[in-house]
């Protein structure tokens, strides 16, 4: 959509419905999916307020990408829209609010994980399908352990396919870590995000900076990496080197702690400021598994102190962010021995 008015997307829908009704051709469902799906969308769902209207909302969007989809598709922006759809519906309104439930709701929260677990991979089905159209045999190769062929040909452009694969494979994995089929998955994970690392360091205000905090603060080296990547002429080790040489930093020196703070601190940077989520995945995270309460409690207030309404793109994330610090900070006798 190219404006962000409400009035727009009504338009949009309406005219999906005729489309569907009159069974106009092809041409026809291309031109809204494009619309739906152009660079100009607008914020009606991520510069929300309210994460309980967009929960009710987006499922309706979701299935209209979908009907969409059936007849066009081969549209990779759709795609691109769908799966990242999936994926951020199963973490925001999936994910997140289950892992903040006691140990009364389990069975609600059970229900609510396995669901986010299916829609991580629904998503990422669709994006694999949009990588393939872009660059044919991708995900083959990628699932052969061929990934210098796979990247060879990848630009830019792909980034955005590539952050949203990642983030579905380390989204699964946090629900079940110790799924070793799920393990398995992670170097792939941990590829697309370095890939990216590599093209567009800055992408999205930091959020391959934000994701890789909870992969340096969380995961061990065999995750990371593969056996052979020092070895492989597509290496992720080499390409976090470079990056962090790039800042002035030895990678090679410093603990996978250290490595967490400085994605901290650049996804901070990149932001302006102006998310709340780095704040909070640093000091859920890091701090925790120091037990180090005065950084965590000090990281999650100044994730409150973010005013929503600096960033309006990016205040339904701020909400969802700033809702997880208060209840941390409420149940932080849970996660810290305090005298």
């Amino acid at each position: 959509m190219k404006k962000n008015s409400i009035f727009d997307l009504v338009i949009i829908t309406v005219l999906l419905f005729l489309l569907s009704a009159c069974s106009l051709n092809r041409i026809a469902v291309h031109m809204v999916a494009d619309a739906l799906s152009g660079s100009g969308s607008s914020t009606v769902f991520t510069g929300d307020n309210d994460p309980e209207l967009i929960a009710e909302a987006l499922p309706f969007a979701l299935k209209m990408y979908e009907s969409l989809l059936q007849s066009d598709p081969k549209n990779v922006n759709l795609l691109l829209t769908t799966g990242s759809g999936f994926i951020s519906y199963a973490n925001a309104f999936l994910q997140s609010p289950a892992e903040l439930m006691g140990y009364a709701q389990h069975a609600e929260k059970e229900g609510m994980l396995t669901r986010a677990t299916s829609l991580y991979r629904r998503g990422s089905a669709y994006i694999s399908r949009a990588l393939d159209l872009r660059h044919p045999g991708f995900s083959e190769k990628m699932d052969k352990g061929s990934w210098s062929s796979a990247f060879k040909d990848i630009t830019v452009k792909d980034v955005p396919f590539l952050y949203w694969k990642a983030a579905a494979i380390l989204g699964e994995f946090s629900i079940d870590s110790f799924n070793p089929e799920l393990m398995l998955h992670v170097p792939k994970g941990i590829a697309y995000l370095a890939e990216s690392l590599s093209l567009e360091p800055d992408y999205n205000k930091g959020a391959l900076n934000e994701l890789l905090i909870s992969v340096f603060a969380s995961m061990p080296d065999s995750l990371i990496y593969r056996v052979d990547d020092k070895k492989d002429n597509f290496s992720v080790y080499k390409i976090f080197k470079n990056y962090f040489r790039a800042h002035d930093r030895d990678f090679d020196t410093l603990t996978n702690k250290e490595k967490a703070l400085f994605h901290f601190n650049r996804a901070v940077y990149l932001s302006k400021g102006l998310k709340a989520s780095p704040y909070v995945a640093y000091a859920t995270s890091v701090c925790i598994k120091d037990q180090n309460y005065t950084q965590f409690k000090g990281y999650l207030q100044d994730a409150l102190k973010i005013d929503i309404n600096k960033d309006i793109p990016d205040r339904l994330a701020n909400v969802i962010a700033q809702r997880k610090a208060r209840w941390f900070l409420a149940h932080s006798d849970d996660y810290f021995i305090l005298p």
